[in-house]
């Protein structure tokens, strides 16, 4: 007699169920280990290597003054027309970088007339000697040069170089270990006026003037020199 139910006992529609069951099973078995296999697949082979050892320094930037300074002797009750020159040697002789420039700037303190007018005030020129200047002993000293002498900066107002520095060139010291004997000569000019009749305050007056509108007499400024190394450019190494 067919009553619906399978040999063991079960009904066609329970067989199914069970069937199913067991192929669920089976699959999450195969992807279990799947997962397994997987994770092994992302390990890496590594080796490891190292160069050198090198060594990396940098350079330095050396600007002195020297042998000779006689940038403290001052000079005293100038008048239009005199020449003031001052030995004030560089060196280079530390470093270990060239140079690309090296300049010149000027600052005053106190400050007057003789500095800030650029037309009837200081005028500085500045040159080198190809060998040791032959100085006579002053005051005021004079220079004399055994050499070839070379100007490395033309005929400038004091005024200028406070506010703009002027390269030097050429120069020995823009190499490193290099030297330079320099001689900075300050010029007041001869056309520079004063008139206690016509400007009766000393040291006053329009900059640039005339007897009628300055008066340059009994100035007095402090000049300091600022000497300025500026390294040579960069470069493959």
């Amino acid at each position: 007699m067919d009553n619906g139910k399978t040999d063991n006992g079960e009904t066609p529609e329970g067989s199914r169920r069970a069937t199913a069951k067991r192929v669920a099973l089976t699959l999450a078995v195969v992807v279990a280990g799947t997962g397994l296999i997987a994770g092994v697949a992302f390990a890496t082979f590594t080796d490891t290597t190292s160069a050198g050892p090198q060594t990396i320094t940098s350079g330095k930037v050396v600007l002195a003054v020297g042998p000779t300074n006689d940038s403290t002797m001052p000079a005293t009750f100038i008048a239009p027309g005199d020449t003031i020159p001052r030995e004030v040697d560089l060196n280079s002789t530390a470093s270990t970088l060239n140079d690309a420039t090296i300049t010149l700037g000027i600052s005053a303190s106190p400050s007057s007339l003789l500095d800030t007018d650029a037309t009837n005030g200081l005028q500085v020129q500045v040159q080198t000697c190809s060998a040791a200047w032959t100085r006579v002993a002053g005051p005021p000293p004079t220079y004399s040069c055994s050499g070839t002498t070379t100007t490395v900066l033309a005929s400038t107002p004091v005024k200028t170089l406070e506010s703009a520095p002027a390269n030097l060139t050429p120069l020995n010291s823009l190499t490193a270990g290099g030297q330079d004997y320099v001689v900075m000569t300050f010029t007041f000019p001869s056309t520079a006026p004063g008139n206690i009749a016509q400007v009766a305050t000393l040291c006053s007056g329009t900059e640039g003037g005339t007897s009628a509108t300055e008066n340059l007499e009994g100035c007095s400024s402090t000049l300091t020199y600022t000497f300025t190394a500026t390294q040579r450019v960069g470069t493959s190494k």
